[in-house]
């Protein structure tokens, strides 16, 4: 099933013209994720996403001339939520979890973000992006951006038992690190009820060093030290 992206928002009320514009560029981002995940970077060409968004080639290249233009705005509407956007699907906009708990949290991060098709989609980018020097220099200060605004957000959500606010940054990165190295092992693993184990196995791990604000003092400190 494909994601679906939501046309723009505008501050004033659309036009016609606004509106028609604003589903082509959805039509073709839904399209290029899609292709991104099923076939991946390489092989999602202009010409794959124009066939699969059902548009004609000069809508396409009207509003990205390129593919690269294509890869940037699809890696902005992907990360537009977390930094209070409305263009990409909701599951994006998720990263920092909800303050359920890290085994809760990662469990939901990996089945409804990160092993999802715009998931996928992103890390086809992100690879792409290490030896392709112009992509990267174009969309570093987006993933810049959106790591600063999941550093502050997961300090509203989680703490550390120390007390040390960086301290829960640092930990909430490796916790990503992971979750995204899970792709790659995945590759590695003939069984994949595996990554599931390795997923509960992690979370075990680094229960002990993130606290969730939402359990009370009572709760954290339930059974006797």
């Amino acid at each position: 099933m494909q994601s679906q992206i939501t046309p723009e928002a505008h501050d004033s009320p659309p036009t016609g013209n606004d509106l028609r514009v604003a589903r082509t560029k959805a039509r073709i981002i839904t399209a290029v994720i899609a292709c991104l995940d099923e076939v991946g970077y390489s092989e999602t060409s202009i010409n794959r996403v124009q066939t699969t968004a059902g548009v004609s080639r000069g809508a396409l290249t009207h509003h990205f001339p390129s593919k690269e233009a294509m890869m940037v705005e699809t890696l902005e509407r992907l990360l537009d939520p977390v930094r209070g956007g409305t263009h990409a699907p909701d599951a994006i906009g998720q990263a920092t979890g909800r303050g359920d708990g890290i085994a809760a949290d990662m469990a939901r991060l990996w089945s409804k973000v990160l092993n999802t098709g715009p998931g996928r989609a992103l890390v086809e980018i992100l690879v792409a992006a290490r030896t392709d020097a112009a992509l990267s220099a174009r969309i570093q200060p987006s993933l810049t951006a959106y790591n600063d605004q999941i550093n502050v957000n997961i300090h509203s959500l989680y703490q550390s038992p120390t007390g040390d606010a960086d301290d829960i940054k640092v930990l909430w990165t490796i916790c990503r690190t992971f979750l995204r190295g899970l792709h790659l092992q995945a590759r590695f693993e003939d069984n994949p009820r595996q990554i599931q184990r390795l997923l509960e196995r992690f979370a075990r791990i680094m229960e002990p060093h993130m606290t969730a604000r939402s359990q009370t003092k009572a709760e954290r400190h339930e059974k006797p030290v």
